[in-house]
Formats: C-alpha cells, structure tokens, sequence
C-alpha cells in the first residue's frame, strides 16, 4: 500500500480533536487540506474511516483501530527522528574511532577533553588496534573514521597525512646512550635492545628498511605489547625502539629517547575514512581536532 504518513497523522489529529476545524489548526494546514488527506488515506485502505454527521466528527470502527495500533508507531517515529537530529546536532550519540594503540594514549587524551567541552553528550567507542586492524574497522564500517600508519593509496579510503613519526632509541636516565645526540641503527649492536614481536607493523616495517640497506636486526629481547616494552625501559631491564609518539604519555614519562639514523624510518601518521562515508557533525569536528593537533608534532 502506498500511503502518506501525513494521512495517518491528519487521522489522529481528527480522532484527538473531534473536529475538522481544530484538527487543521493543530497541524496548520486548511480544513480542504485535511480532508484530501482523510480521503487519500480512505482510498488506501478501501473503507470509510470518518463518520461524518451535520453534529460531530466521529471515527469508524475502522478507523478507531487503525488508531490504535498507529497511535503508539507515530510517537515512536517521531521520538526517532527528533533523536537523530539531535545526534545530527550532537546533542547524544556515539561516534565510533579506530585508532593505533600508540595514538589513543599518547596524543588522544587532550584532544577528547577538547571535545568533551564542545559535545558533553556524546559518546565515544574507541576500538585501539594494530595499523592494518584499524584499517580494516574503517572499510568494514565498524568505525566512521581511523587514525592510523598511511601505506599505499587506497580507491576506498580517502585519507590525510597529519605526521611524520619517526622511530627511536628509548633508555632510562643515566644510560649510556644519553650522552649522545644522534643514534646509528649499526651502533644498537653493542646493546640488548627490545622489540616489538615480528607481526607488529612497526617491526615489519623496521626490519625491511635496515635488511634493504644490509644491516642486521638488533633485536634481543621480544615483547607483545608496547605497554611491556614501556615496563621494561623504566625497570632499566634494556633499551628499546619505539615510535616518537609513544613516549608522549604517562607511562613514558621517565623515559629519555634518541632520533635513529643511517637510515631515517618513519611512519606516516593519518586520519582516514571510507570515500562513501560522509562524517557526522561531531565526528567531523573531532577529526579537525585531531588533524591540528597531530599537526603540532611536525
């Protein structure tokens, strides 16, 4: 059946007020205009749905059922769209971000007290992750946009470099490394260094840049996670290599770091969406919140 939700409302408007008059009052339309809708919504159904007398305005039988089961639909459909505008306004909601892991400690915290200030009401989901997972939440829409390692151009993705983070040498105060400027990766040799485990991105993407100019891992010890890592490095167990942006968190805060050299590797940070995904209001201004302050690290 092809009606009008207009048709419905133009009924339960007639049926609340018991008159054609008052009826077209409440919805500022013309008592010629609601009675077309009455009619419309009539020939829909195929039966009278008004009984109309030279005294009063009453609903059919039919009519008084296909209020009662309508009534309750209409509020629920209003309720819905006034709350998706206001998720539109960013008045509620959630926005749903996947981030990398060394990301959401180190850079989102000031960024989302921001945020906050701007929308108290929204929600957010944070799904922190390995660069390729974070990319994969994004083209399977389970996040409206990722921050993550940009690779090779994507047709799905559109995507905005924001930073350069390059990779360096962390120690704990008082190592000997700490007189030094700048770092060789062929000096890290005289030391147990820690690494990432051989299936993180950042240790891929490591081990090709030093094996494409013919120098050997220096790689001791193996950790899971970055949070191990940063345990290791304050407990002086070693020393480690770690993106810049890590060590700008609380869980770095003692920690001293050296830029690497011989050869430069960074990784190029970003934020990136899927190219047929227009943002949410609040999820737009949050991704210019984080484009600036990424952009600060440059």
């Amino acid at each position: 059946m092809n009606y009008r939700v207009d048709d419905l409302r133009a009924l339960a408007a007639l049926h609340a007020t018991g008159s054609f008059v008052r009826a077209a009052e409440r919805l500022h339309i013309t008592q010629s205009a609601l009675s077309r809708r009455i009619s419309q919504l009539e020939a829909v159904i195929g039966g009278s749905l008004v009984q109309r007398t030279t005294r009063r305005v009453a609903l059919t039988s039919l009519g008084l059922e296909l209020i009662r089961k309508t009534a309750l639909l209409l509020d629920q459909l209003d309720d819905a769209v006034v709350e998706a505008g206001r998720c539109a306004r960013g008045e509620s909601g959630r926005i749903d971000v996947a981030c990398l892991t060394t990301v959401a400690y180190s850079l989102l915290p000031p960024v989302l007290d921001a945020f906050r200030k701007r929308y108290p009401h929204v929600r957010l989901h944070l799904r922190d992750d390995t660069g390729q997972r974070v990319a994969q939440a994004v083209l399977a829409r389970e996040a409206e946009f990722g921050i993550g390692v940009l690779g090779h151009p994507s047709t799905e993705l559109y995507a905005e470099h924001c930073v350069d983070d390059p990779y360096v040498i962390a120690f704990r105060a008082g190592h000997a490394l700490q007189k030094r400027k700048r770092v060789a990766w062929t000096d890290l040799q005289a030391w147990r260094v820690v690494a990432l485990r051989s299936t993180s991105a950042n240790r891929q993407q490591i081990d090709e840049a030093l094996a494409a100019e013919g120098i050997a891992s220096p790689w001791f010890d193996e950790v899971e996670h970055l949070s191990s890592m940063l345990g290791l490095l304050r407990g002086g167990v070693g020393i480690g290599v770690l993106p810049h942006l890590a060590l700008h968190s609380g869980a770095a805060v003692d920690l001293l770091s050296r830029p690497l050299h011989s050869p430069d590797i960074v990784r190029r940070i970003g934020l990136f969406r899927r190219q047929d995904t227009q943002l949410s209001q609040p999820a737009a201004v949050l991704w210019d919140m984080l484009r600036e302050h990424m952009a600060r690290y440059s």
